[in-house]
């Protein structure tokens, strides 16, 4: 008879302002959910206690800047670290009494929260994304092309909100990681040509919902620059990957109805280009989006890629835009992710890129940021 492969038992491991808690308070927590998002949002770790004699009303009341460190997975296993979360909110109620502690990842409140207005002019995406960072004290990561910008204007915005609007505006997101010291910027259409770290069929899931947007994908979009030396205002195009002059102000060419116009003027033909494809390119990646849910799987994690087939014209590769992993009591460990379907990069119809062999890992190296290996892509075959 052969030996049946035991059951994965969920773990968790938590630590308050350093000190491991996890046996203290494991026989009252009802439930641990991380949520880990690609960009756009703070981290966020929820954890709901039993609190039957009080405690927590009395002598375990979070102190005003506390901080939780949270490590997930299963036992027998390497932990996946979460990082570090500021106490952002407490919830409590009865009966029966509970408490739930929400938290933030380390440091990103005052960066999202606090607002503020300010013009930054004859600068460039990097020196924005270099000022931010620093303000911040963090150490910004990631190659970022040097597009011009006449002007940009923070409308009385979070820095970090503020800085994700022009990002994708140009093609780029970023995150901030390692306990808020670092500011990783990347393309987006980079992400989505990276290799699927997992593969699901229809009857792997627990559950799986898709929105497709069947008529609302242009199939080109349109800039205008100001060209100083012919004093002409040129409008370029993007569509079928191709960057081209469509019109200018003496040309008068009509545009197609499923062309999209972007109403911001770039100072230069780069910086059109850029902003032309970026919106190409997310327009096309919001046309198919999906929710799947599915047993705990620590290793999916935001900004990675899955393969999804069996779905008929749904399948294909999918961007994770947010995984949340839920520990709860009596019902074990699950994952939940938002998808969007990995659109190519306008730039790419022409030419197939290379595909990388698993995710890219970037680190420091004689002072430079580089790929410094990838990780190994296991999934279903």
């Amino acid at each position: 008879m052969e030996a049946l492969n035991p059951v994965p038992v969920p773990a968790f491991e938590l630590s308050y302002n350093g000190r491991a808690i996890t046996q203290d308070i494991a026989p009252y927590v009802m439930s641990a959910t991380y949520t880990d998002h690609l960009t756009g949002e703070a981290d966020s770790l929820d954890i709901e206690l039993e609190d039957t004699d009080g405690r927590w009303l009395d002598r375990w009341y979070p102190e005003k800047g506390a901080s939780l460190a949270y490590q997930f997975g299963y036992e027998n296993a390497p932990l996946i670290s979460a990082g570090l979360f500021d106490v952002d909110e407490l919830e409590l109620g009865g009966p029966p009494s509970t408490v739930r502690i929400k938290g933030l990842a380390t440091g990103v409140q005052n960066a999202v929260r606090t607002r503020k207005g300010r013009a930054y002019e004859k600068t460039t995406l990097a020196a924005i994304a270099q000022r931010i960072a620093k303000r911040h004290k963090m150490t910004l990561v990631g190659k970022i092309e040097p597009l011009q910008i006449d002007r940009a204007t923070q409308y009385q915005e979070g820095d970090l909100a503020f800085l994700q609007r022009l990002a994708g505006q140009y093609g780029y997101a970023f995150k901030v990681t390692e306990n808020n010291t670092r500011l990783v910027f990347w393309k987006t259409a980079d992400l989505h040509v990276q290799k699927a770290i997992r593969s699901y069929a229809p009857e792997d899931l627990a559950s799986w919902s898709f929105r497709d947007k069947v008529s609302d994908v242009p199939a080109g979009v349109e800039v205008k620059h100001h060209n100083a030396k012919t004093k002409k205002l040129v409008v370029y195009g993007v569509k079928d990957g191709e960057t081209t002059v469509v019109g200018s102000t003496t040309a008068g060419k009509a545009t197609s109805a499923d062309t999209v116009k972007v109403t911001r003027r770039a100072p230069n033909k780069a910086s059109a280009e850029a902003q032309a494809k970026a919106e190409l390119d997310r327009r096309l990646l919001e046309r198919t989006s999906g929710e799947i849910s599915l047993e705990g799987d620590p290793v999916l994690a935001a900004g990675a890629n899955i393969e999804l087939y069996g779905f008929g014209k749904l399948s294909g590769l999918y961007t994770i835009t947010r995984a949340t992993h839920a520990i709860v009591r009596n019902a074990g460990y699950t994952t939940s992710l938002e998808l969007k379907r990995a659109a190519p990069p306008a730039s790419a119809t022409k030419a197939t890129p290379a595909k990388p062999k698993g995710v890219k890992v970037y680190g420091m190296k004689d002072g430079q940021v580089e790929v410094v290996g990838t990780t190994a892509a296991k999934g279903k075959k």
